[in-house]
């Protein structure tokens, strides 16, 4: 009988699958790493998309509540700038505070929250307002991060 000197292989050694099973673990690590990573930017990233949209809102009602006032009063208390009466030229009112930590407008309707906010201030000036609101952003790692907005509006009308 001849041996045959050709060897044929039917399966892997324990060796090679090991290594295979080791490169296969770095690979799914790394790639896990990679999109928990993207998947924490796009929620940040949505979070300040929304934010954004709730400030430009705000904006654009403020104004457009500014624009048919035809007056407009800071209420004060102790120094500190407790909200801001408008006196609208349809006899009605609209007020704006701040009250535990959220910025509202009511109306005869009653009470709107617009957004949370640390603090706020208005100044009148010769052609408007001018408001800055201090917001403070949450993120998902449990820090906060003070923001300070600052937008004018036209006062049509007398101003008191």
């Amino acid at each position: 009988m001849m041996l045959d000197k050709c060897k044929t292989r039917n399966a892997f050694t324990l060796i090679e699958m090991v290594v295979v099973m080791v490169l296969l673990g770095v690979v799914m690590s790394i790639a896990t790493t990679m999109i928990m990573g993207l998947m924490y930017f796009s929620s940040t990233e949505i979070r300040l998309a929304n934010r954004n949209m709730e400030v430009a809102a705000l904006i654009t009602l403020f104004r457009s509540d500014v624009r048919v006032a035809s007056s407009a009063v800071i209420i004060t208390n102790a120094n500190k700038t407790m909200g801001l009466k408008l006196a609208l030229l349809s006899g009605g009112q609209i007020t704006y505070e701040v009250e535990n930590g959220s910025f509202l407008r009511k109306t005869l309707e009653g009470k709107q929250h617009l957004m949370g906010v640390a603090d706020v201030s208005f100044q009148l000036l010769n052609d408007g307002l001018l408001v800055e609101l201090n917001c403070l952003d949450k993120s998902d790692s449990g820090r906060t991060k003070e923001r300070t907005l600052s937008f004018r509006a036209s006062l049509n009308g007398v101003r008191k």
